[in-house]
């Protein structure tokens, strides 16, 4: 019996926008091997979104070995419980720099370990519009390493504030649930912000620096009940606010 492969008969075109539905592992496994004209394509095609939370070792281990890193346009990361050490394991294989096309980043509950190595060079990714940071805890392969949080927390405020000043400009979308100082940050392009931990200062910063704000969703901290609160920009289309009184 002679098989035939009907995707063959699909243009490349159109298996690119086929492509767009899947995520990286879910695209590799369900089409690698399938025909030779399908394994040329996935090995040209130069838009992967990656997305290693929660994924198994091997599976991580087949990605890694089945794409380069300038053919990823989204990447997401997790030193979380299902995936320990993972992103010094990726960069054990990979340099950050890369990852040239990178235009999209999610970090999450990253080990203090791998900030260095993310953040000192993060300003090279030249494409890069948007980062979802999500640490609301540290993490470190050595816990006696983390007990004094507050040092802990002032080394990364500090390494953050020296990359975001550097990097901010070519930001249009903006995640974070830990505070960063964002005074005299400059957020020129910036159009969606999410703060999970805001305070009224942070939030006169952005609508000072940030005159193409679209979209802001924000936990605001204050210490006593607010009665009015005008926003001071024309630009905003979208607010989610909530106050939290501490």
């Amino acid at each position: 019996m002679i098989y035939h492969c009907l995707l063959n008969r699909l243009s490349v075109k159109l298996l690119h926008t086929l492509f767009t539905y899947f995520l990286a592992h879910e695209l590799l496994f369900s089409f690698s091997d399938v025909s030779d004209y399908i394994d040329t394509i996935l090995l040209s095609y130069a838009a992967y979104r990656i997305d290693f939370k929660s994924i198994r070792r091997a599976d991580f281990d087949f990605v890694c070995r089945r794409i380069q890193p300038e053919q990823v346009i989204s990447l997401i990361l997790s030193d979380d419980n299902d995936t320990p050490g993972q992103t010094e394991l990726l960069f054990s294989r990979f340099r950050l720099e890369e990852f040239i096309y990178l235009r999209s980043r999610t970090l999450i509950k990253i080990e203090f370990e791998s900030f260095e190595t993310i953040f000192v060079n993060l300003n090279k990714l030249k494409q890069l519009k948007a980062l979802s940071f999500n640490n609301d805890t540290f993490r470190s392969k050595d816990p006696l390493r983390l007990r004094n949080d507050s040092d802990v927390y002032n080394q990364i405020n500090l390494l953050l504030s020296n990359t975001f000043s550097l990097i901010l400009p070519q930001f249009n979308r903006l995640h974070l649930n830990m505070r960063i100082n964002l005074a005299g940050m400059p957020l020129s392009n910036l159009r969606h912000l999410k703060l999970e931990r805001c305070f009224i200062d942070d939030l006169n910063s952005v609508f000072q620096n940030a005159p193409k704000l679209k979209s802001l969703d924000i936990v605001l901290y204050v210490e006593k009940p607010i009665d009015e609160m005008k926003f001071i920009t024309s630009q905003l289309i979208q607010l989610k606010l909530v106050i939290q009184v501490f």
